[in-house]
């Protein structure tokens, strides 16, 4: 029975966020020699955007599924980007092609962080209107801001979208992820 058992702290859902988002940046980045490569980064910190990507998507799912209101928005978004400069900042040459670089990429997190959240705010009302052809075109153009700032083409809106809905489809689960480690970390 779950009577005593406490509610999480913030911090338990920052940790969790930065888990379940890792975890779908390790499992959805493909390997260099990966022949069905779906991201094709080509800007020096498309990696680090895609981390972000990851993040602010894990958020989403977190605070569009939080029915009782447990997680506090402000807070953990702002653990999160603490999370990410510090991380970046620690560990330069894995999210950037010039690790000397990386602090021009690092002071516009806020700014990155942000129009993904921006995006991202966009897809509640679409899940609940049931407009699966444009959260699909959303997130595709979303992990195409990872790869480069170029306008995206017919193309690579075809060659996204398959991650795209498999980044849809895994929201809920995202959540549930999430809660289950803030849960067992308390």
């Amino acid at each position: 029975m779950n009577w005593f058992r406490r509610k999480p702290t913030q911090q338990k859902y920052i940790e969790a966020a930065i888990t379940v988002a890792s975890n779908l940046y390790l499992h959805t980045i493909s390997a260099p020699d990966d022949a069905s490569v779906r991201l094709q980064f080509t800007l020096p910190d498309s990696r680090y955007r895609y981390l972000m990507f990851c993040l602010s998507t894990v958020i989403t799912a977190a605070l569009a599924y939080d029915e009782n209101k447990d997680i506090e928005p402000p807070t953990l978004i702002s653990g999160c980007l603490h999370f990410l400069s510090l991380f970046a900042s620690e560990h330069p040459h894995e999210y950037f092609d010039d690790p000397t670089d990386a602090q021009t990429s690092i002071t516009r997190t806020n700014e990155y962080f942000g129009e993904f959240l921006q995006q991202w705010s966009r897809w509640p009302e679409l899940e609940k209107a049931g407009k699966n052809a444009e959260i699909n075109d959303l997130i595709s153009l979303m992990l195409y801001t990872t790869e480069s700032n170029a306008p995206a083409k017919a193309t690579d809106m075809r060659r996204l979208g398959e991650l795209a809905l498999e980044i849809d489809c895994r929201l809920p689960a995202m959540r549930g992820a999430l809660v289950e480690l803030a849960n067992e970390k308390s």
